[in-house]
Formats: C-alpha cells, structure tokens, sequence
C-alpha cells in the first residue's frame, strides 16, 4: 500500500512540474531572431485583384519599422479614392466601408512593431480582408528575415537517421 501511495504522490508530482513547463505562448518571447535589413512582401491577390505590401526594417533582430500598402488591381495605391468610381461617389455604402477599411489597417504596421508579432496584432471589424493581406505579406517578409538557428540546421529526418545508421555514415 505504501509503495502504491509512494508511486501516485511521485506521479502527481511529475505531472504538476511538467504542467508549469507549458508556460503562456502569447507573454513567452519570440524564439526567432532576425537578420538586420530591409525586406518587402506581397499578399495573394484578394477577389477584386488587390494586393497588400509590406515593407519591414529590422534592427539588431527587431522590427522597428513597417510600412503597409494596398494596391489595387491597376498598380494605384488604396487612398482616399478608394471606393469611388471613376473618381465618383457612385455607392456611398461602399465608399464608407473602403476607407473604414483603408483607415483600419493604417494601425496594423505599429501593432506589429509593438508586439514584434503579427499573430497579436488584433483583426479590425471592416478591415478582416486587409488584415488576412497584411498577416500574410508579414509572414512572408520574415520568412525572407529568418536566421537559420542552430538548433534548426542540425536536424535531420528519422528517415535520413534511419539510413546513416544503416549504412555507418557515423565513423
């Protein structure tokens, strides 16, 4: 009986240290460092043909600066002729939700450079189609930014192990 107690107390123990290893991934820090530079990314094109471009400024691993573009189908920037038609007001109820949405993601670049996260940067009501453009050009601009650590350039495949140990490539 005593062993049996012995045996749950060191399992429950166990459990309760591996649970505090989980930690909180939104308040842990970012694993991934940067390469200093300058890097730009575009979207896909969204069902109108627009595309979101971002342009990152990373210093000593960190982005410090971006800078968020939509580009509409022609290669015209979204501004505040965004909406109209030949230069008309022709649906006033579109033309409110476009520059809701120009306005709105005006704020996305400086929540990234806040949290240093493209995931914690917050999707606006209005703006969810910007906010997919802008998440995807960020992802795709760090992609570009990424340092290939250590830990990531040492490892192999099971499959390619699996084959060194069978063939003795480890002399």
């Amino acid at each position: 009986m005593r062993k049996w107690i012995t045996g749950l107390a060191a399992g429950l123990l166990a459990v309760v240290l591996l649970a505090g290893c989980g930690g909180n991934k939104e308040n842990a820090p970012a694993a991934k460092s940067y390469r200093d530079g300058t890097y730009a990314a575009q979207s896909s094109p969204d069902e109108r043909g627009a595309v979101g471009e971002i342009t990152l400024v990373i210093e000593k691993g960190r982005i410090v600066k971006a800078d968020y573009k939509g580009i509409k189908k022609d290669g015209t920037l979204k501004n505040e002729e965004y909406g109209k038609t030949n230069g008309k007001i022709e649906n006033q109820e579109f033309y409110k939700k476009a520059q809701l949405a120009l306005k709105a993601s005006a704020a996305y670049p400086a929540k990234l450079v806040e949290t240093q996260n493209v995931e914690a940067v917050d999707a606006v009501a209005g703006a969810t189609v910007s906010y997919q453009q802008f998440s995807e050009a960020v992802k795709k601009a760090l992609k570009q930014a990424s340092s290939v650590d250590a830990k990531a350039g040492a490892t192999i495949s099971l499959q390619q192990w699996a084959l060194n140990v069978e063939g003795n490539f480890f002399e």
